[in-house]
């Protein structure tokens, strides 16, 4: 019987890892902000201040994670992550007061900047050649079932039992899933002595792999673009996403409905991720980026009618934002494999991921702000729709950039 090839339990364990880094101290999270608002008298701007901490540990997790894995490997370097989302809800489940949940929420920015897509994103593509963008999306799923599972389960424990209740079962579900990623991870093929998933293809009988394409990164031209381009999905997928719940909420939707739609956003999310994977591997980066970006583009515009509490509106809002929601967190990883040699991958996709969670932290209060000024979110989610079209102009310029460079 033909044994599984080691590089998908890898992923697999991966698909765990952005459960924990990203699911469940980001989209997970937000379920608890309406929560955290009302039981404890925060405003909205201290409410989506907690987003910004968040956004500001990440961000400079993510400007130092080149010199935290050349000292530690990936496998220790994530079960650490990992451990730290755990520490946060531990802190969530004792905090009474404001500055309490400040110091929860960057220590769970530490877990999403040092856990999350970077080193996914090198994992995978020492694991496979062939299948990449799909072994990627897999991984990626992982943020979008934590968004189906958490929402109605969160909801239902502190609605039954309490919020801190809710924090420290949660808590104790990250530290065992910390363990199992440290147990299972494997840095390389060379520790299980394989090769990279379709290696034979990529170099037939003769070729002893010695032959390298040349090497090349993005011209300045496309540095300045692709910047742009993780600037705005930084603003707009991890706020924006951060902030349905309270969007919702604060247009009259019941708790458990609101719940609803972010578990029913996660399963749509979940799909959109596997389609992209398989697309991408399929037409390429710049075909699928701006196919799934228009379809994002048609989800913001839908939350801008939020207001009418139609319940058709919404449902087309969760299948337009589940679908096109993966060109955002795996986009940087594609874009980075499309426009740039293996040698120069690894800083490529840091450098983007550096950006796109600088743009996550510079616009994470504007919300909150907005919603304070002009009383309401919907003008945060019009916003969100212009720097989306923005970025998809920027995303064709600089795939024509590339491939112009290229043939030169």
């Amino acid at each position: 019987m033909k044994r599984v090839y080691y590089g998908w339990v890898v992923c697999l364990v991966s698909t765990l890892l952005l459960f924990v880094t990203m699911g469940t101290v980001s989209n997970g999270f937000s379920v608890y902000l309406p929560y955290i608002m009302a039981e404890h008298g925060l405003t909205n701007a201290q409410t989506s201040s907690l987003v910004t901490l968040r956004c500001l540990a990440s961000f400079f997790a993510m400007l130092g994670i080149g010199f935290y894995y050349k000292k530690v490997s990936i496998r220790v370097g994530v079960g650490i992550a990992a451990a730290c989302a755990g520490a946060s809800f531990c802190l969530y489940s004792v905090a009474e007061s404001y500055p309490v949940f400040c110091l929860g929420a960057a220590i769970s920015g530490l877990s999403y900047g040092l856990g999350s897509m970077i080193p996914v994103s090198i994992l995978m593509n020492r694991w496979f050649v062939k299948h990449r963008a799909l072994a990627l999306s897999i991984c990626a799923s992982g943020s979008g079932v934590a968004t189906i599972v958490l929402p109605p389960v969160t909801t239902a424990l502190v609605e039954g039992l309490s919020m801190t209740a809710a924090f420290r079962i949660e808590g104790c579900a990250v530290f065992l899933f910390a363990a199992l990623i440290v147990l299972f991870l494997r840095n390389d093929p060379k520790e299980k002595r394989l090769e990279p998933y379709g290696w034979e293809e990529a170099h037939p009988a003769g070729d002893a792999g010695e032959t390298q394409r040349p090497s090349f990164t993005l011209t300045a031209g496309a540095w300045v673009l692709m910047a742009c381009v993780s600037l705005f999905m930084g603003a707009l997928a991890n706020p924006g996403f951060s902030h349905l719940s309270v969007l919702y909420t604060s247009e009259g939707f019941d708790p458990m409905v609101v719940a609803a739609i972010i578990s029913a956003a996660g399963v749509m999310i979940t799909v959109g991720k596997l389609i992209y994977g398989e697309v991408t591997d399929r037409i390429g980066g710049c075909k699928s980026s701006l196919l799934f970006g228009g379809i994002l583009l048609g989800g913001y515009l839908l939350c801008c009618l939020a207001f009418l509490q139609s319940m058709a509106v919404t449902v087309a809002t969760v299948l337009f934002l589940g679908v096109g929601y993966p060109i955002a967190t795996m986009g940087p990883s594609v874009w980075a494999n499309d426009m740039c040699s293996a040698d120069c991958y690894p800083t490529v996709v840091r450098r983007l991921q550096v950006i796109y969670a600088g743009g996550a932290l510079v616009f994470a209060s504007v919300p909150g702000i907005l919603a304070d000024r002009l009383g309401g979110y919907i003008p945060a989610y019009l916003m969100f729709s212009g720097f989306l079209a923005a970025a998809l102009v920027c995303i064709a310029l600089a795939y024509r950039e590339t491939r112009k460079h290229r043939r030169v």
